[in-house]
């Protein structure tokens, strides 16, 4: 769901069938999913912020359970009914309680700088229980030995930046430890406007703007840009596969300096 590139989904739809041990699945997913990969990228590009959340359908089927176990034909409609309402009053309830816990309620954390602790506090509990992760990630990436990822602004390609919309363990530790002060006050402002009416919804309607292109140049533009794409999704990719797997400075070193070499010439020679 998370990646953006045509490379990027069929690599992903290939580990799939890969990985898979039954034969009948695998010709499933290459009859369904890799044969329709655009389509699928698509609505997925459209749709992943929700899908992304929306992981189980636990709270629906916990309140069918509930109407089955306390409504019987024994009961009569009538009495069906005033178990129904009855239920029904029961999550009314549930859903003020959380929805109050939702907007009010501060977690705590130790290890985390005040000042970043009081802008997490404006956030409600559950964003404030995922910042609270991503900024105490930082200790586990420090132990490893890894450095201030470098990045100049808040456009990461992590899985959490893409799903949640909000500063992940790469932005907090370049803010932190790195070059750039990346999370200012009008920063944090903007993250927290997202959530000022509304809550897990706000993924609901954040969707790709797709622009259809009229002539054949527009079109030729369009493809070397998918092109690009492609080749910094695959580069990114082989280089969170190496930093984020098992700790080898060497191997990152190496793996960055090859990049360079590789290049360099054309960066010089298409000055």
């Amino acid at each position: 769901m998370h990646k953006r590139t045509k490379i990027g989904c069929k690599k992903l739809i290939q580990e799939a069938i890969n990985n898979c041990p039954v034969p009948t699945i695998q010709n499933y997913i290459r009859r369904n999913y890799m044969r329709n990969t655009q389509q699928w990228a698509l609505w997925a590009c459209q749709h992943f912020p929700l899908l992304l959340q929306v992981t189980s359908t636990n709270p629906l089927e916990s309140y069918h359970s509930e109407l089955k176990r306390k409504t019987s034909s024994l009961h009569g409609l009538i009495g069906a009914i005033h178990n129904i309402v009855a239920i029904d009053c029961k999550k009314q309830s549930d859903s003020k309680s959380a929805t109050f816990d939702f907007h009010v309620k501060k977690v705590s954390a130790y290890g985390v700088e005040k000042d970043i602790i009081k802008e997490i506090h404006k956030f409600p509990l559950p964003f404030q229980h995922l910042l609270i992760k991503e900024a105490c990630a930082i200790m586990d990436r420090l132990e490893k030995g890894k450095g201030a990822p470098g990045l100049t602004s808040l456009d990461c390609h992590c899985l959490f930046y893409n799903q949640y919309l909000l500063p992940c363990k790469h932005i907090f530790h370049e803010h932190m430890y790195g070059d750039v002060k990346l999370l200012t006050t009008d920063v944090w402002r903007m993250f927290q406007k997202i959530f000022e009416e509304s809550g897990f919804e706000v993924y609901e309607y954040r969707e790709l703007v797709i622009e259809f292109v009229q002539t054949e140049q527009q079109k030729k533009a369009k493809s070397r840009k998918l092109t690009v794409f492609e080749l910094t999704e695959r580069v990114c990719d082989r280089y969170w596969s190496v930093e984020e797997g098992v700790l080898n400075a060497e191997r990152t070193e190496a793996f960055i300096s090859t990049l360079e070499v590789s290049l360099n010439p054309i960066i010089i020679q298409f000055k």
